[in-house]
């Protein structure tokens, strides 16, 4: 297998620039995106190849940021400096794909991920549940990973198959691979039906979804279940473990290359479990792992298997609370569900509950116990809990805290940030426990974390840094008695972005026996004081956006200094719209009935109000079923059709993108598809519609009528002038760099926003003084 950096010819991947120079891969991406100069790229199969002396010559005219610059770098360090200092030492990921070597970066994973949870999963799936779906992405990248031989099969079959009447031989076959495999570990999930159970559109549409899944690295399983779960809105019992969530849990509890027995309880996707492993670096034959859904453990199964390890996962429906144990672990891992009322059945606990009966309704302290009472003598756990299990005010929730207390089972709890999971706002904190008879410390150690984490769109996400500054924490304070040097945390501490205070459990009394964090932090009268980490945090963040400023090069200096009165040189064309491309009206309200309308599944409809800002809105949820929708393929769209509104108030015309093939027209808007043999560009065709003089044009002949509307007729006539092609294409090159460039400083408006909030922070609390 040849090396992702090639020796010879000296190519390196985007993945390789971005390590050698200590940014992040989408930076890259921005640079070549913005900057036409920037090297061109060579392919190699799927992947993107750069001359590395290209690379070095481009990056020689551009300066390291004084922010950004390293330990021992002058004030003139160019990128290229770094990147030929920096040389071969951090070599990119590969993986081997049918014979070559394939980069690959989480980046990519992502913008599969996205693609397959999109408009193809309703292009695939027709009817069947997202569920079915689902397992068709996970079998395909369990398959591909694990078991080549007979991926080798799929491939063939792939190849070979023509039309509709290969799809259902094909995910018959797909569900026997994945039925035996799980048999063999014990599962009976009946896969090869839940596969086909999904209706595809076609054979073109289900051969790119498995070759897009087959495509992706070990980290798209997590992505792709993660995805599902905010989409489809689940229940706490049902919605996976973040990536970030679960690593942390197994680096507080497990050391790399422990011989140790591990346990999940609630084993959901298997993420717990999956995590285990990686923490462990190598594949124990003791992860045992319980669950209550069937459908979570053929997932659960799937995804273990994926990752090197044989799934050892019972299903204990029968008892939930089960009064002894075929197995006891030394750690133990679980996020068990939420705020669940007891178990089904006769209503009658059977569990052990050496802390005290939990209530009825809530199984919080239910799941608590039999987490401690499934360890052995001195095992520890990291339980995910709802931050308000910490000091409910129910009276036997607050005698079990007492007793966990005084018994040292309680060791340390760590708040962390908001929004973690996809499918629920609820805040969470990991409790970290240990099986003693007596106390090993007299202390509780308390973590607030809730400053960290990246801020995506609706969530939070823990990265990297995030988890070794609060591992780093922890662990120090675990191993304190055997050095004394470390700080013990007897007062509140603020580091990496935490704030952190040992409390003596003896002080642990007022408030119900609270094992909130927030009450042993805060700041007094005046409230707690803002994290420093916040401050870097948001500085880094103005720093990126001023990078940004920076590397968007004036996009005014393109434009010659020529002014035409007679509005252009020669070439230019005038004829009307209907000249020069295909003008489609919505489907008529009679055959786009509003009862035939879902928000759950299907293909997303176009309605006027999703037109914004040049951009068709993604978050639309009327859509209409695959099983009607089948009979609207004349009203689909491709990328770069340009949608207008046909009926209502006119809004700015939306071009059409790649995310949103397939996407079907609603009643109240037109399409219009450019005629190839034209001569106009799309990009510039919709730009054109978007002056002042096009809009008012289309507005009138609107209002023209009882009610707003504009008719393909009428639209036709619009009057459209153009230049040359090649003009058009500078045109919107130009238009593109300082729509981009606005964007640039809307986000570092932003940014100085947050500086000057956060900055006010420390400057009123007396952290810092002005200069």
């Amino acid at each position: 297998m040849q090396p992702a950096h090639d020796e010879k010819t000296g190519l390196v991947t985007r993945v390789e620039i971005a390590e050698r120079l200590g940014i992040s891969r989408p930076a890259v991406s921005n640079w070549a995106r913005r900057h036409p100069d920037f090297p061109s790229p060579v392919r190699s199969g799927d992947t993107e190849l750069f001359h590395e002396s290209e690379v070095e010559r481009w990056l020689s005219h551009r300066r390291i940021p004084r922010p950004r610059l390293l330990a021992g770098e002058p004030a003139d360090t160019t990128y290229a400096d770094r990147f030929r200092r920096t040389g071969r030492t951090r070599p990119a990921t590969a993986r081997q794909s049918a014979g070559r070597t394939v980069q690959h970066s989480d980046a990519d994973d992502k913008r599969a991920v996205t693609e397959l949870m999109g408009a193809l999963a309703d292009r695939v799936r027709g009817p069947a549940p997202m569920t079915d779906y689902v397992h068709l992405l996970l079998v395909v990248m369990y398959t591909r990973h694990a078991e080549p031989g007979r991926w080798h099969q799929v491939d063939e079959a792939m190849r070979t198959g023509q039309d509709a009447r290969d799809v259902q031989g094909l995910l018959r076959f797909l569900g026997e691979i994945a039925q035996e495999t799980l048999r063999r570990h014990g599962d009976r999930t009946d896969m090869r039906s839940s596969l086909l159970q999904l209706e595809p559109r076609s054979w073109d549409d289900l051969v790119t979804v498995l070759r897009k899944a087959a495509a992706t690295g070990s980290g798209a399983f997590e992505l792709v279940w993660d995805a599902f779960s905010a989409r489809e809105g689940l229940q706490s019992a049902e919605f996976c473990s973040p990536a970030g969530l679960a690593s942390l849990a197994a680096s507080l509890v497990l050391s790399p290359g422990e011989q140790a027995t591990v346990f999940d309880p609630y084993v959901r996707g298997g993420e717990m479990l999956a995590a285990a492993r990686r923490r462990l670096g190598y594949s124990p034959e003791s992860l045992y792992g319980e669950t209550l859904d069937g459908r979570l453990q053929a997932v659960a199964s799937l995804h273990l298997l994926h990752v090197g390890v044989r799934p050892k996962l019972t299903s204990n429906r029968s008892d939930r609370w089960p009064p002894s144990r075929e197995h006891r672990a030394d750690v133990v891992l679980t996020n068990p569900p939420f705020n669940m009322s007891d178990a089904p059945g006769p209503g009658v606990r059977t569990g052990d509950w050496p802390y005290g009966a939990p209530p009825r309704g809530n199984d919080n302290f239910a799941w608590v116990q039999y987490v401690l009472g499934a360890m052995t003598p001195g095992g520890r756990a990291a339980v995910v809990m709802p931050v308000k299990a910490a000091n409910s005010v129910n009276g036997a929730e607050s005698a079990i805290r007492r007793t966990m207390v005084t018994r040292g089972a309680v060791e340390c709890v760590i708040t962390l940030p908001p929004n973690l999971f996809s499918a629920t706002e609820v805040p969470v904190a990991l409790w970290l426990l240990r099986r003693v008879e007596h106390p090993v410390r007299d202390e509780v150690l308390f973590v607030d974390a809730q400053e960290l984490g990246a801020r995506l769109p609706r969530r939070r996400v823990l990265q990297e840094e995030d988890l070794d500054a609060i591992t780093e924490v922890v662990l120090n304070w675990f191993d304190a008695p055997s050095h004394p040097e470390t700080p013990g945390y007897a007062s509140p501490v603020f580091t990496h972005g935490l704030s952190v205070v040992a409390v003596p459990r003896a002080k642990i009394k007022g408030d119900a026996y609270s094992l909130l964090p927030a009450h042993y932090l805060g700041g007094g009268t005046y409230g707690a004081p803002p994290s420093p980490g916040r401050l870097v945090e948001v500085g880094t963040e103005l720093a990126d956006r001023a990078e940004e400023l920076r590397l968007t090069n004036p996009p005014l200096a393109k434009v010659e200094a020529r002014y035409s009165p007679s509005g252009g040189a020669g070439g230019w064309q005038e004829t009307t719209l209907a000249d020069v491309c295909h003008i489609q009206a919505g489907p008529s309200y009679t055959r786009l009935r509003t009862v035939e309308r879902s928000v759950d599944h299907g293909v997303p409809l176009v309605f006027p109000q999703d037109l914004v800002d040049g951009r068709i809105r993604s978050t639309s949820g009327k859509r209409l079923p695959w099983s009607v929708a089948s009979g609207f393929a004349k009203f689909e769209l491709n990328p770069g059709d340009i949608v207008c509104v046909r009926t209502g108030a006119q809004q700015q015309p939306a071009l059409v993108t790649e995310a949103q093939a397939g996407w079907l027209l609603s009643s109240n808007v037109h399409r219009l598809r450019v005629s190839p043999e034209a001569g106009i560009d799309p990009r510039y065709l919709h730009a054109y519609l978007c002056l002042r003089h096009a809009r008012d044009w289309m507005s009138h002949r609107a209002a023209a009528t009882a009610a707003p509307s504009l008719s393909s007729a009428a639209l036709g006539h619009l009057p459209v002038r153009f230049p040359p092609l090649a003009q058009q294409l500078r045109c919107v090159e130009l238009l593109g760099e300082l729509r981009r460039r606005a964007e640039a400083h809307a986000a570092y408006g932003s940014a100085l926003d947050l500086m000057g909030a956060e900055l006010a922070e420390h400057l009123l609390h007396g952290l810092l003084e002005p200069a």
